[in-house]
């Protein structure tokens, strides 16, 4: 039996704001794309600024060998202030991505420590961890990501100046 309504994700993504401000799209037949303006100051993203301390004992296993989740956290962060849009991405959506980023990474790493088969010929627990993890991860991305594409005017084609999209690009953690 189908079961009706809207599906995450359904249909023609939008495009994004550069590229409808590029393309002119909205100036003629409708109204211009609109840029949202606060009229606030931008607080400044420092090292001085309080970070999520919770972020630090989430990190267990893997040591030194993977970046710590406040290390995600303080990359993600950037990235979103050099978009322009640290005003419109919630800190508590960037912290749930670094917590998420550091535990899938966590359990990769048991995987290749301990391996995915285990005694029996079953499969390791962690393999079913890792996999939530993973869809958890990208599914916070993607939310950064549509609010970024959204109301950025930054155009973050082939501009590999940032850190994090150099991670993201070589795969780096």
């Amino acid at each position: 039996m189908p079961r009706g309504g809207a599906r995450t994700g359904a249909g023609r993504p939008r495009k994004p704001l550069t590229a409808r401000i590029d393309e002119g799209i909205g100036e003629v037949k409708h109204s211009k794309p609109q840029v949202l303006e606060f009229p606030e100051p931008i607080p400044e993203v420092s090292e001085a600024a309080p970070l999520p301390t919770f972020l630090e004992m989430s990190s267990k296993e893997g040591g030194g060998d993977l970046p710590s989740a406040l290390d995600i956290y303080k990359q993600t962060l950037a990235w979103v202030a050099d978009a322009g849009c640290e005003r419109f991405v919630p800190k508590q959506l960037i912290e749930d991505f670094a917590f998420m980023r550091r535990s899938y990474l966590e359990t990769e790493y048991m995987n290749k420590k301990l391996g995915r088969v285990i005694a029996g010929g079953k499969p390791s627990p962690y393999i079913k961890a890792a996999l939530e993890y993973s869809k958890q991860t990208t599914a916070l991305y993607r939310e950064i990501w549509s609010i970024i594409a959204q109301n950025s005017t930054t155009d973050f084609n082939g501009n590999g100046s940032n850190a994090f999209l150099q991670l993201l690009a070589n795969r780096g953690f």
